[in-house]
């Protein structure tokens, strides 16, 4: 099991998540989990509405749209 570090920017601020996990996380599951922080936390949704369409929404999309978070690395501890 390796330890693996999510960093993200919420309003020009870096921040990060620690995950235990036996693979690297992929954008997509990095996003979910940072969405959990989110909403456990309460971070404040920005509601930005980048699309018209929800097809195309990724869990990296909404979590930009819904709270202005961008994932900016996952590294290996």
């Amino acid at each position: 099991m390796n330890t693996w570090i999510i960093a993200f920017n919420k309003d020009g601020n870096t921040s990060s998540l620690k995950v235990n996990s036996g693979k690297k996380p992929d954008l997509n599951t990095a996003a979910s989990l940072v969405t959990r922080k989110a909403e456990r936390e309460s971070y404040d949704v920005v509601d930005l509405r980048l699309f018209d369409s929800d097809d195309a929404q990724t869990p990296a999309m909404q979590l930009i749209e819904r709270y202005g978070i961008a994932i900016t690395g996952i590294a290996r501890l």
